[in-house]
């Protein structure tokens, strides 16, 4: 049996390194990686269905008012714009503005190229091995 101290040492090091590894993808950028992993949701999520604040709450599994402050500055910054919905005008989808569709692709380039690097080298049965680990970790947390 592993040393299960160890072991979450070891995961805690690793999730430190890949948020720097992460954020490195955004050095000499306007927005931050957090801007830009929210930006990349937006984009891919909106193309589906209306994207609204609580999303990125349940996203990033992050209170609402730190959404709310990410959300300011990414408007502040003219990054996105709240808009009211018709239906219910107490609802604001969250919508992005010419300016990060100009940068969209760049974007998405980002985050793809941050994914695809964390899974090189590593067979197809070790990350479905990684997978029913992590499906099994987030069942623990519940």
């Amino acid at each position: 049996m592993r040393d299960e101290k160890k072991l979450m040492e070891k995961y805690d090091k690793l999730n430190r390194r890949m948020l720097r590894y992460f954020s490195s993808f955004f050095t000499g950028t306007q927005i931050t990686s957090i801007q830009g992993l929210i930006l990349h949701y937006i984009i891919v999520e909106s193309e589906a269905r209306d994207i609204f604040p609580k999303d990125i709450e349940e996203f990033l599994e992050i209170k609402g008012s730190s959404v709310t402050s990410l959300i300011n500055n990414l408007e502040r910054n003219g990054y996105l714009r709240r808009e009211s919905l018709d239906s219910d005008r107490r609802y604001k989808k969250l919508v992005l503005t010419e300016q990060t569709l100009e940068i969209k692709d760049d974007i998405t380039s980002r985050v793809n190229e941050y994914m695809h690097s964390m899974f090189v080298g590593i067979s197809e049965d070790d990350l479905e091995v990684f997978e029913k680990v992590i499906l099994q970790m987030t069942e623990n947390t519940k």
